[in-house]
């Protein structure tokens, strides 16, 4: 007798069958993903073939394939391979898909042709939580992080490479003309190569460098190229190095982390980004129109924001990479309050006393004071952008001078066309310490979620729309573990069930109109014909 605990016989057959219904248990997260997915409306979202042609070979229904790949993001699958080998021995995916079984291309088919579908289901899945009450509408927090492209370095060129290619290839082409303007010893001098073998090559370095030539000239307006991902970039990476990578962009809602705008773009810079996703989250949490523009948008409130034009919509957290001053304006223009640190000053003396903001600006004389109590006068041109103040005669008497600046003549303070921008964004900052600290804490859990649990630090896809398909379905899959944790699995479960009865309750309804107005021009036709 076994002195462990033993299994069943593998060859022996059950009394009862079995089905794979009773393998799966109540509350299953795969029950709540083949719920979710029933709930939506797969026509709306435009998935290609959600309504199939009557002729021709059946397609897989959009649904079971959308299902799979959202059972694949949620437990850490990314691979179509490795998705299809699932379908074969996964019983929770033979569960999910009816035990249909598509092959790798399939299911790597659904998602390039789907990207903006996938896309509008993170959209789909955020109203669902609006409605639930889970979002609170009042705070977010936004943070980019860069995520490896798949693109080499090999296939990446900046300024700097090419032009030493260039002038590799430039010294290649130089000895192989060399070689073949020698007339004395020429054989010897060839190196095994005959005068033919030289001239081709000589025609692929200078087709080389015409090639390279035409590579600097788009570097000049691009600032670099990725031969495999036009979209992606070189970027600084947490590590301190460089990687082709492109810059997500999430915005996360205070109450229950979720996230509730996410793009991706080629800048490395977040600088550029503030009201870009402040925007967004608006748009998304229906808080009121926004007609966006890159150089401000025009008011468009909704009802509840016409009564009060100076009504504060949103407040958004942001670290100083997003300090700019003209994304900062028009996040005040449309009523966005923003808490974000400024960069930090230096001054080359090191002494902190005498840094930028310990000058005192005085609006109505506009002058500047110093730490010392000097006055330093604006002495602008009209036209200039940046207003410039000095007092050169006081600051060569100041005993103090050497500790306030390394100029020669004495200290200059400009002021940029921002600066009253910054001072006021600079003020509520400093006011908001408190609710600042939980940016940190709101904004990098999503991104440590889907890096570590789900396996997303690199992307499979190339181009800027497969990437923000691939990056909309992970932040998507965040989401929906995030709710289960909130609302519980088996509670989701019949709130999406209940909402997927309803939408078949109004199929029906009009259904059923449609018929009913269809025989009451039959009969109205017909009692026509018989009068006349």
């Amino acid at each position: 007798m076994s002195r462990y605990i033993q299994g069943e016989n593998r060859n022996q057959l059950n009394m009862l069958p079995i089905s794979l219904d009773d393998l799966i248990e109540g509350d299953n997260p795969v029950r709540v993903i083949d719920a979710l997915v029933d709930s939506l409306d797969i026509n709306a979202l435009n998935f290609q073939y959600a309504t199939p042609k009557d002729i021709g070979r059946k397609p897989y229904d959009p649904k079971h394939l959308l299902k799979l790949y959202i059972y694949g993001y949620f437990n850490g699958i990314r691979s179509t391979r490795k998705l299809e080998k699932e379908c074969k021995r996964n019983i929770e995916v033979m569960w999910l898909l009816d035990n249909l079984k598509p092959d790798d291309r399939t299911i790597s088919n659904f998602r390039q042709h789907n990207k903006k579908s996938m896309i509008e289901v993170f959209k789909q899945f955020s109203m669902l939580c609006n409605e639930l009450g889970l979002y609170g509408k009042e705070i977010v927090a936004i943070d980019g992080s860069k995520f490896k492209a798949n693109n080499s370095r090999r296939k990446s060129y900046t300024k700097n490479k090419v032009k030493k290619m260039l002038q590799y290839y430039e010294q290649v082409a130089n000895k192989y003309i060399d070689l073949l303007n020698e007339n004395d010893n020429l054989e010897d001098k060839l190196e095994s190569y005959t005068r033919d073998e030289i001239q081709q090559k000589l025609k692929e370095a200078k087709q080389r460098i015409q090639k390279l030539t035409e590579m600097a000239e788009e570097i000049k307006k691009n600032g670099e190229i990725s031969i495999t991902d036009p979209d992606a970039k070189h970027m600084s990476t947490s590590n301190n190095g460089t990687d082709i990578s492109h810059n997500v962009q999430i915005a996360v809602d205070s109450k229950n982390h979720l996230v509730v705008a996410v793009d991706v773009v080629s800048n490395p810079a977040d600088q550029t980004q503030l009201y870009n996703m402040a925007s967004k989250t608006i748009e998304n949490l229906g808080l009121k129109e926004v007609d966006i523009d890159t150089k401000g948008s025009e008011k468009k409130f909704d009802k509840d924001y016409e009564e009060d034009d100076n009504k504060e919509i949103l407040t958004v957290l942001a670290d100083k990479g997003y300090y700019s001053g003209e994304e900062l304006e028009k996040c005040i223009k449309d009523n966005i309050k923003t808490i974000v640190p400024k960069q930090k000053s230096a001054n080359k003396t090191g002494e902190k006393e005498y840094l930028k903001e310990n000058f005192i600006y005085d609006k109505e004389k506009d002058i500047y004071i110093c730490p010392n109590g000097e006055v330093l006068a604006n002495v602008s041109k009209p036209s200039s952008k940046d207003q410039v103040y000095r007092n050169y005669k006081t600051c060569m008497k100041c005993k103090d001078k050497d500790k306030c600046t390394t100029a020669k003549k004495g200290r200059v303070i400009k002021r940029g066309p921002y600066q009253e921008i910054y001072d006021k964004v600079d003020k509520i900052t400093v006011e908001n310490k408190e609710l600042y600290k939980q940016r940190q804490m709101m904004v990098e859990h999503p991104f440590g979620t889907v890096k570590r649990n789900l396996g997303f630090t690199y992307f499979l896809t190339r181009g800027n729309e497969n990437v923000k398909a691939e990056s909309f379905m992970h932040f998507f899959t965040y989401n929906l573990i995030r709710v289960i944790n909130i609302v519980g699995a088996t509670k989701l479960i019949e709130i999406l069930e209940a909402k997927t009865r309803a939408f078949l309750s109004l199929i029906y309804a009009y259904i059923k109109s449609r018929y009913i107005l269809s025989n009451y021009k039959v009969i109205s036709y017909k009692s026509g014909a018989t009068t006349s």
